[in-house]
């Protein structure tokens, strides 16, 4: 950014963008309408929901950004259920995909029923991140949408309750009996690697290929999609009500949504293209196709068409609560 465009660029790592979230409600608290710490946030979902309902982001700005147009018009229109009215421009798509050992057993099971039959099978063998977590919390919306989704009040209680029964159901033949659960997506696949358990999971459908690579996985180890599909989903970049410098927040965000950073995200972190292929040219699409995904990473083709939305992030929050009551406690 310095060499490009003049700009000094200063990453701030936090575990948890909500503690950026409640870093802005202090400052708006306190009428701090300038001069913020934060200039550009990566964010989506629930964090998304509370910056707008609180008016903590400044904007409308996405459509003005030249490199917008290489992404879908409708990935720009909700954000878990919460319109985006231009206050994000989106960034990185994600996709949930469970990756097995193929030298362990050659066919996984591709929908949630022929899971609950596996897992029954083959006690101690499966497990899944305790949510709060992301990837917990998301291999329950799996659940959710298999059951039914949340499209509305009735529809969500109905949902619940199935997945609720479904996750008790197996819950004594997980791994530790379901006593405990991995506290992070590090945690489960190290227990994969390990051969504790048969399965794991994650939000980056190329993550298999990157601990392959690293030598972390065994080679043998390949992804897979349900059949009905499996949640994906897009993060965005914000701008803050307060932020110090809009104009350098600006350059930055259209930087990075740019062609040439996508594909050399995808080429080195592995991340899935996110941008419309239709927006692009021959030579734009080759180049991505050309990236080595090796036999552990599914085609874009394929990720694209078992592609399902996320419920909205209201229901999120009150799954998460539902299985802390009733499955962890039980």
């Amino acid at each position: 950014m310095a060499a490009n465009y003049g700009i000094s660029l200063r990453v701030l790592p936090v575990p948890d963008i909500a503690e950026i979230i409640n870093k802005l409600l202090n400052e708006k608290r306190a009428g701090k309408a300038s001069g913020g710490s934060v200039d550009a946030i990566w964010i989506n979902g629930e964090n998304f929901r509370t910056a707008r309902q609180a008016r903590l982001l400044w904007g409308p700005f996405a459509d003005f950004l030249p490199n917008i147009r290489f992404y879908d018009d409708r990935i720009r229109q909700r954000d878990f259920g919460t319109p985006i009215e231009g206050f994000e421009a989106p960034w990185k798509r994600a996709q949930f995909v469970f990756a097995f050992d193929s030298a362990r057993f050659p066919v996984p099971p591709d929908t949630m029923e022929r899971l609950r039959q596996w897992i029954l099978a083959h006690p101690g063998r499966f497990t899944y991140v305790a949510p709060p977590d992301f990837t917990g919390s998301a291999f329950l919306r799996h659940l959710l949408i298999h059951f039914g989704g949340a499209a509305d009040e009735r529809i969500y209680r109905h949902a619940a309750a199935q997945t609720i029964a479904w996750l008790n159901g197996v819950k004594p033949y997980l791994w530790k009996r379901g006593e405990t659960y991995p506290q992070s997506p590090r945690d489960l696949d190290r227990l994969f690697a390990n051969n504790e358990v048969d399965f794991t999971m994650s939000y980056g459908p190329y993550f298999a290929v990157q601990r392959i690579r690293r030598g972390e996985f065994p080679s043998s180890t390949r992804t897979f999609l349900l059949r009905g599909g499996t949640i994906g989903n897009y993060s965005f970049l914000a701008i803050p009500f307060n932020a110090s410098s809009v104009p350098a927040a600006l350059v930055l965000i259209n930087d990075l949504l740019s062609f040439e950073r996508q594909l050399e995200m995808s080429r080195v972190l592995g991340d899935p293209f996110p941008q419309h292929p239709g927006r692009l040219t021959v030579e734009q699409r080759a180049a991505i196709e050309a990236i080595p995904r090796g036999p552990a990473g599914l085609p874009e083709a394929v990720l694209a068409s078992h592609y399902l939305p996320e419920p909205d992030a209201v229901y999120i929050d009150r799954l998460e609560e539902e299985w802390m009551e009733k499955v962890l406690r039980q």
